[in-house]
């Protein structure tokens, strides 16, 4: 027996996700005009090697055309890994030689570590981070391979402060997220990032061992990710499901007193899982309701509004959080007198950007 067919490729997305975590049922079938359109989503969601993997594994079943056309594009993809991998090696060594402590994040490593399979997963960027007091030092380390910042920062000593990391583009296209937070805002800020450079887990790539954080830490990044960051998708899901199988609840509560945000783990197994897709160790922790007994909680769950809205509304609640006038001075000079290079980034004069500045600090005025 078949299971019925699956019509677009949001179906597909929503049902990919879940490869190999649940049990498979009824094989589907998926024709071309699907398989294109699942193929040409965005990279990073990771959905060609998924589909690929599941094509391979005969839980999706696909005529000649169709199965040539989703092996074109997981080879494409992987082809596309193997040149990020080689200039994440490149990465680790410059750091390594400045002595900066470096931990890959969520691409290879969740491929490696945590996948059924390394080719079951693709990214589209290298993602690393570094003790953040380090930054400015790693992006000067890294110039020497001719990555240089994909859009000037409001300030040097802003970014090294309270920015969560910045982008580094090579002329190959290839891009470096260097993080030295692994959320924007109060959520990042807060986390005693030390922790995530206390202890790891070692995998190979091309032979060379490499350092990702802690299980742990690999599953609260995942979740932070998928609530806080600006776009989240299939993979983002798939992410927060694979690693919510190696840790269980008792661990994360015992990384809460370095910052970590239990309403953020909450809304984002509430949003990636349910009964039928997480460990049951989970779903009897999604089932009790601590809004009730847990202050902080209600206060992180309120917080979580800001970061739905403008970046402004971010850098408002991030100022609330800062302690003492001469911190929250500091934090909104750089937001209020930016650098040129950033202001020429975002295609803007100093001007337009003061006036617009004026124009969503003042209140406005009431209609009568």
């Amino acid at each position: 027996m078949t299971a019925p067919a699956l019509t677009s490729a949001d179906e597909w997305a929503a049902r990919l996700a879940t490869i190999g975590l649940v049990a498979p049922g009824e094989p589907t079938t998926i024709d071309r005009s699907t398989a294109e359109a699942v193929c040409a989503t965005a990279a990073h969601q990771g959905l060609a090697c998924l589909l690929g993997a599941a094509v391979e594994r005969g839980t999706v079943r696909a005529d000649e055309a169709t199965t040539e056309v989703i092996s074109a594009a997981w080879a494409q993809r992987l082809d596309w890994c193997v040149r990020l991998d080689s200039m994440l090696l490149a990465v680790v060594s410059r750091l390594t030689a400045a002595d900066i402590p470096v931990r890959v994040l969520k691409g290879v490593a969740v491929a490696t570590l945590d996948e059924p399979d390394p080719s079951w997963r693709s990214y589209g960027d290298i993602d690393v981070l570094v003790p953040a007091d380090r930054l400015l030092a790693a992006i000067d380390a890294l110039a020497g391979l001719g990555l240089q910042p994909a859009a000037a920062p409001v300030g040097r000593h802003w970014l090294a402060r309270h920015g969560k990391g910045i982008t580094l583009t090579h002329p190959s296209g290839v891009q470096v997220d260097l993080h030295r937070l692994l959320a924007p805002g109060p959520f990042g800020s807060r986390v005693r990032m030390a922790c995530a450079f206390e202890r790891g887990r070692t995998f190979e790539v091309g032979g060379t061992t490499l350092t990702a954080m802690a299980d742990v830490h690999r599953f609260l990044h995942a979740c932070y990710h998928a609530v806080l960051g600006r776009v989240r998708g299939p993979r983002h899901r798939r992410d927060v499901l694979l690693l919510a199988r190696t840790v269980r609840p008792a661990e994360v509560a015992a990384e809460l007193a370095d910052g970590w945000s239990a309403a953020v783990v909450h809304a984002a197994l509430t949003w990636a899982g349910d009964a039928a897709t997480l460990p049951a160790e989970w779903a009897q922790w999604l089932a009790v309701d601590p809004d009730a007994t847990d202050s902080p909680h209600r206060a992180d769950r309120e917080l979580l509004a800001a970061y739905s809205g403008s970046f402004g509304s971010l850098a408002r609640a991030e100022l609330r959080a800062l302690r003492g006038p001469l911190a929250k001075a500091r934090y909104a000079a750089a937001l209020v007198w930016p650098s040129r290079g950033n202001l020429a980034a975002r295609g803007q004069r100093r001007r337009d950007h003061l006036v617009h500045l004026l124009r969503t600090a003042l209140p406005h005025r009431s209609a009568a």
